[in-house]
């Protein structure tokens, strides 16, 4: 990533895919994604360089700028999902960046201090590592106290097959399956749930937009799926 100033002094912001935004009160949040000068290890100097930065953007000014963080950010730097309960960011899963090195873990970052707090490591539990997918927060309406995770795109090996919920394996793509699985971690009891579903589900999705509507209800929107 590019964060050299330009002639007038202002900060630049480089180029970026997929990448996370969020936004909290007057200022959008961007964090991890490709970007120069990011290598493709599991954990480096490099690595940590860019992923212990966070590009700030104001609202009201329209002045971006980079800020450092502290504490140590998650490993899964891109298709990310990321969450907003008043004023921390949750940021769930995600590609590493080499081979089929997907994560489930969850964290935390508290904008107000800009400090990472890890509330569930990358494991072999009950949640899928994947990325690509989405994440809404649920519950009361004045603080929700659930976060859904659903959809993304996962490496077939490491998954695990819940029978409420589909994974189809994408052509083209040696390895990797596309799901609708659905999660629900609760901050209360840190604890994950694997829910059933009832309805219509959505089929096995990745790279879509999902936005809280309600305390209890979300939207869905585009996204790809597999022909057939």
């Amino acid at each position: 990533m590019d964060r050299n100033l330009d002639v007038s002094g202002q900060y630049k912001l480089g180029w970026r895919a997929q990448h996370t935004t969020a936004v909290v009160g007057e200022v959008l949040y961007c964090w991890g994604g490709d970007q120069e000068g990011l290598d493709k290890s599991h954990d480096s100097p490099t690595k940590r360089e860019c992923t212990s930065a966070i590009d700030v953007f104001n609202l009201l000014s329209g002045v971006w700028s980079s800020k450092p963080t502290r504490g140590t950010p998650p490993l899964g730097i891109k298709g990310v999902s990321c969450a907003v309960i008043n004023n921390n960011i949750y940021y769930f899963g995600g590609w590493c960046g080499h081979g089929s090195c997907y994560l489930n873990s969850l964290n935390c970052l508290d904008t107000l201090i800009l400090q990472w707090k890890e509330l569930q490591p990358t494991s072999d539990n009950s949640v899928t590592k994947r990325g690509y997918g989405g994440m809404i927060p649920m519950g009361s309406e004045g603080e929700p106290q659930q976060l859904l995770v659903i959809g993304g795109l996962a490496p077939k090996l490491a998954t695990t097959l819940y029978r409420q919920f589909e994974y189809i394996e994408i052509p083209g793509v040696d390895g990797h399956v596309r799901t609708n699985e659905q999660n629900i971690y609760n901050l209360s009891s840190g604890q994950w749930i694997v829910p059933f579903v009832s309805g219509q589900c959505f089929p096995p999705t990745s790279l879509f937009i999902v936005e809280r509507i309600s305390h209890n209800k979300g939207i869905m929107y585009g996204g790809l799926v597999t022909d057939g």
